[in-house]
This record gives C-alpha cells, sequence and structure tokens, in this order.
C-alpha cells in the first residue's frame, strides 16, 4: 500500500493500516520531535498521543496530499502544547527547589549562589538569543527533515519568503557561533 492508501485506510478505521502508518512514521517522527523538544520521554509521549488521537478521531480526519507534511506539523502543535503546560509547573517547582537549598546554607553561600544562579541563567539566555528557535526550527526542518520551503512556511505558518529568511539566517548566526566557539577554545588552550 502506497501512504495515500495507508492515509484511506486509517480514515475508514482500518488497523492494519493505522500499524502500517505508525510503523513508517514512528522514528522520523520521534527524531524531528528530539530535535525540537530534547527530551527523549517527552517526545515519545507525544508521538504516542499523537497516534491515539489519530485512531480514536479516524473518522475525522481530513484528507491530505503530505501525510508527512500533516504529521509533523500536529506532532509540533502537540509537543508545544505540552511544553507551554510543563514550563509553568517546572518554573513553580524550581523556585520551590532552589528557596529550599538556599534557607539551608548560610547567609553569605547564599548570595554566592544566587550571583552564580543568576550569572548562569543570564549566560544560557544569552546563547538562546543568539538562535531563536524559529531560526533553530527552520533549519531542522530544511537540512534534517528535508523539507521544501513552502512546507517549512506552512509548518511554521509563515510566508515562503519567511520561511528562506529564517533559514538563512539560522545558517548566518551557526557560523558566527561556531567562530566565537572555536576561537574561545583556542584562547582557553593556549592559557593552560
Amino acid at each position: 500500500m502506497n501512504e495515500l492508501e495507508i492515509w484511506k485506510g486509517v480514515q475508514q478505521g482500518n488497523y492494519k493500516a493505522f500499524e502500517q502508518l505508525y510503523n513508517l512514521y514512528f522514528k522520523r517522527l520521534y527524531s524531528y520531535g528530539l530535535k525540537i523538544c530534547g527530551d527523549a520521554g517527552q517526545v515519545e509521549d507525544a508521538v504516542h498521543d499523537m497516534f491515539l488521537d489519530i485512531w480514536k478521531y479516524h473518522s475525522n480526519l481530513s484528507d491530505t496530499t503530505s501525510i508527512s507534511f500533516y504529521l509533523f506539523r500536529t506532532l509540533r502543535r502537540k509537543i508545544f502544547k505540552n511544553q507551554q503546560a510543563e514550563s509553568k509547573a517546572s518554573v513553580f517547582e524550581h523556585e520551590i527547589k532552589v528557596n529550599l537549598t538556599l534557607e539551608e546554607k548560610g547567609h553569605e553561600q547564599q548570595l554566592v549562589d544566587k550571583e552564580t544562579i543568576t550569572e548562569k541563567i543570564q549566560k544560557l539566555k544569552n546563547n538562546l538569543v543568539q538562535l531563536p528557535s524559529r531560526q533553530h526550527e527552520a533549519l531542522i526542518l530544511k537540512f534534517f527533515n528535508g523539507f521544501s520551503y513552502p512546507e517549512i512556511a506552512d509548518l511554521l505558518e509563515v510566508n515562503e519568503q519567511s520561511a528562506r529568511n529564517l533559514v538563512q539566517r539560522g545558517l548566518e548566526k551557526l557560523r558566527k557561533l561556531l567562530f566565537i566557539i572555536l576561537i574561545t577554545g583556542i584562547i582557553q588552550l593556549l592559557n593552560l
């Protein structure tokens, strides 16, 4: 069966077709999810939840000319929706842990720890700002998953020129970051 026949079978409730769809796309979707999320457990849950939803709502699935595009976009939305819910909980959890840890230490150590944490957070923010998430995701879609610019534009919900710009700017920033990392490494080696 070709992909479109498999999709039709899934829409009609054919479990064998659903199983074929799962086997055909699970690894690709999981790999993509890892590149945009990085948390293997979260990605695996999102992929499984997505396939469960597909099976549960199979009669409501629309026709598509690109099954991979449909699945990638659905997974992307599911991951971001899950991340938003988890980030609210994890920020609260992190604050509690930091406050409990700081209460156990002396006042001077607390100040040093707060400064260290603040510096690390600032460095992390600076590095994240250097390569925006949309540029990062556009590069993943283009070079790791082989999507065309029109497909990237649809996935990111931008026009095609914006998708091209995101890829180009991401490549430019990557080159600069790699150069800075290389120079920093050389300087550190010379100071040893």
